[in-house]
């Protein structure tokens, strides 16, 4: 086999043999692949991490109901519920051979901290300004989060409170 033909054959392999058309994910990975629900007509609203000395799983709410818990069941878990029109538009954390903490910074200036931030640091935000996150995946095993990665896009637009003009004849 000619050597294009042949590599042409090993991307395609590698494309086909794991979830790595979803987009960068943090972390050394292995385990059972999670995505959170794609929904086109809710925002993310609020977040719910387990922890136990490593993150165990992750649940982020869409609009008014929580979506369900990715991730390795136990630990304590922690809530935060987002301000109206507020948005996450940085991710911090930090992995060993599990997802160790997250922090979260908001576009009102706020950061929200889960577990602990110790290890080999990672930091994920939007390729365009004014995208925010939408979505959260990653691969998780018996005891927790291996990898995790973040979907990002537009803020739903908001629906104009204005009564839509009616035209006039004259």
């Amino acid at each position: 086999m000619r050597q294009p033909e042949a590599m042409l054959l090993l991307l395609t392999l590698a494309l086909l043999g794991g979830p790595t058309w979803a987009g960068k994910m943090y972390g050394p990975g292995g385990g059972k692949y999670f995505s959170t629900t794609e929904d086109y007509e809710h925002e993310i609203t609020g977040l719910r991490v387990s922890l136990a000395l490593l993150v165990k799983s992750v649940q982020v709410r869409l609009g008014d109901s929580w979506d369900v818990k990715q991730g390795a069941s136990g630990g304590q878990t922690q809530e935060v519920i987002l301000q109206q029109g507020e948005y996450i538009i940085n991710v911090v954390g930090a992995f060993k051979v599990f997802l160790q903490g997250l922090a979260l910074c908001t576009n009102k200036d706020r950061c929200f901290y889960f577990g602990n931030l110790d290890g080999n640091f990672f930091s994920a935000y939007p390729s365009q300004e004014g995208q925010v996150l939408v979505g959260i995946y990653g691969e998780y095993g018996l005891l927790g989060i291996k990898s995790i990665g973040f979907e990002w896009n537009y803020p739903l637009e908001e629906p104009t409170t204005e009564p839509p003009v009616t035209p006039t004849c004259g």
